[in-house]
């Protein structure tokens, strides 16, 4: 079911309780762009990748939410289920408020309008939404704003505003115009001075100051225009000042919008489930809750605080044992997975129809709705594979299996680790993993020659000139080192092998590279690998990368691919490893 800011207001308090009553919650978003930062690397550390996320992806806007809910009926293994698609853009309430400027990628745009995206529907109803500390600027200027003109009131002002010589008369007609009203013969109740800018109407409202005070005289601006009145009550001007305060704070309450609906849901507790969903949690609290820190242990803490118990199905899927039966994690084929055995699909009772999707009518990938739907569905089966083989006994919710998967988000192109939410994230060797530059002309063939007599190794590309190299056998790495590490001399000219450990030293970090988009063995490895696309012909011409979000058109959907090429386009025949998108 679209939501936009026409129907918003009517259907929230049913989302609430949608929300509160949900066993648990499936979310995605679609955004203007990606990645407008640097890469980063296959061999990141968490707070690398974090940092670079932060710095690159979060000048986009959030355009589409999607969330689905899914409650377990009391008797039964059926669930019922309710989805929403919100439209939304952010507007300026009024000049005090932040009248947001964000980026746009060209490919993102062009994904979403070749995905049906309705950008009419979202440019003219799309819902608004307030950061928490948006919401408390608003409203302090408000009460400053209300306090000013109580006072205003109450007080004459000594401080006098000299009126420039090139106004006065623009002054004085308006004054003039006013004061018609205080005369006894005057048939006119109101009088409205137009095309008058904000200071002259200030300097009409001091010139004005004590006729207003002492008559039944009111002034005030109604959308630009200056309106004077007369015949007005003391407690009809206290009416309707009170009035206005309250339209004024309703509209704070309007602006706030979409926030309220992720504020209700960190507020539930409720199990939170998304597919690759760590630039989608980012993005969610950035955009509708608060800046996101820049330390990255803050960074933790506060996710966890805000949402405790959170599932990422793409990280489920590339760990044991679903690993092996998975043999891609895209969302559109783990859906195609699940369908099939040993995976049982989940019986969904459909509720409203226009609040549910029916997998054997609707195929909407990548609208936000659909998506968080199709990501409940594989949850659900996953996890019922998971429960019955090792207990026979279906109890998702309460599943100890569950708790392997709990707070552990998927880091794309990661091979080694993840970020873990509620405790110390995981620190594998890197020992065996040495950086590689080399000659452009260079093909696999050529690097895994030098790596054959050590058990051969696994390619990661990340230019024309530089690779990472994973040796199978991670016993070999100190004779490795000892034998290919920094030897000028004994390796072919242009050639440099440096460790893992020594190539971060004498960076400062886990640099960040063009292109880190490959990930395959070398020939006669005998090892399994995935390739996405031919890389360009020089690192120079890359177009800004991404922090991906999910490739889907990789060569892992190409049915019958056996072969691909390296940069200088020598073939080379391998298996395709479907794990790594």
């Amino acid at each position: 079911m679209d939501v936009t800011n026409s129907n918003f207001k009517e259907l929230f308090t049913e989302i609430k309780d949608v929300i509160n009553s949900a066993s648990f919650i499936c979310l995605d978003g679609e955004f203007t762009g990606l990645s407008n930062g640097e890469n980063v690397t296959s061999f990141a550390t968490p707070s690398e990748y974090y940092s670079k996320l932060r710095s690159g992806a979060l000048d986009f806007l959030v355009v589409q939410f999607g969330l689905s809910a899914f409650h377990k009926e009391e008797c039964g293994k059926r669930y019922t289920n309710k989805t929403y698609n919100f439209y939304l853009f952010p507007r300026q309430l009024n000049r005090q408020a932040r009248d947001r400027r964000f980026l746009c990628q060209a490919s993102s745009l062009s994904f979403l309008t070749e995905h049906g995206f309705d950008f009419n529907k979202l440019f003219r109803e799309g819902i608004p939404y307030l950061t928490q500390s948006d919401e408390d600027n608003l409203k302090e200027t408000l009460a400053e704003k209300q306090k000013w003109k109580e006072a205003n009131a109450s007080t004459s002002n000594n401080a006098r505003i000299p009126v420039p010589n090139n106004l006065q008369s623009a002054v004085d007609q308006a004054v003039n115009s006013i004061k018609e009203l205080l005369r006894p013969d005057c048939e006119k109740n109101e009088v409205k001075i137009e095309k008058c800018s904000a200071f002259v109407r200030k300097l009409v409202y001091q010139a004005m100051n004590e006729e207003i005070r002492s008559s039944n005289l009111s002034l005030e601006t109604q959308n630009g225009v200056l309106v004077a009145r007369r015949g007005v009550s003391k407690e009809q001007l206290e009416k309707e000042k009170k009035d206005k305060a309250v339209k004024e704070e309703g509209e704070i309450e309007d602006a706030i919008g979409f926030s309220k609906v992720i504020r209700e849901l960190s507020k539930s507790g409720k199990l939170i489930v998304g597919h690759n969903m760590l630039l989608d949690i980012c993005h969610f609290i950035n955009a509708f809750l608060d800046p996101l820190p820049t330390d990255y242990h803050e960074f933790k803490e506060m996710v966890h605080t805000l949402f405790p118990n959170l599932v990422d199905t793409k990280f489920m899927c590339s760990e044991q044992p679903l690993s092996d039966l998975v043999p891609s994690t895209v969302l559109e084929h783990l859906l195609n997975t699940v369908h099939k055995s040993p995976f049982i699909l989940p019986e969904i009772i459909n509720g409203e129809e226009k609040c549910t999707f029916n997998l054997g009518k609707d195929n909407q990938l990548h609208n936000a709705g659909y998506d968080a739907f199709i990501t409940g569905i594989c949850f659900l089966s996953t996890l019922h594979y998971l429960e019955c083989e090792k207990s026979g006994k279906h109890q998702p919710l309460k599943s100890p299996q569950l708790q392997k998967y709990l707070n552990k988000l998927f880091l794309m192109r990661i091979p080694d680790t993840y970020i873990n939410l509620d405790g110390s994230d995981p620190q594998p060797s890197r020992d065996h993993i040495f950086h590689l530059t080399f000659p452009k002309s260079w093909t696999s063939q050529q690097i895994s020659e030098l790596f054959n007599p050590f058990g051969g190794a696994q390619l990661w590309w990340q230019s024309d000139t530089t690779a990472w190299v994973g040796l199978h056998n991670k016993s070999e790495a100190k004779r490795a080192s000892k034998l290919l590490e920094g030897k000028k001399n004994k390796l072919p000219p242009g050639v440099i092998i440096l460790s893992y450990e020594r190539y971060n030293s004498t960076t400062g970090a886990a640099a960040t590279s063009p292109r880190p988009n490959k990930r395959k063995s070398l020939p006669n490895s005998g090892e399994v690998v995935s390739y996405q696309h031919k890389r360009r012909k020089s690192s120079t011409e890359h177009s800004i990368e991404t922090i991906p979000e999910e490739e889907e058109n990789d060569t892992e959907s190409s049915a019958g691919l056996n072969k691909t090429k390296s940069p200088n386009n020598s073939s080379l025949v391998f298996p395709v490893d479907h794990n790594w998108d």
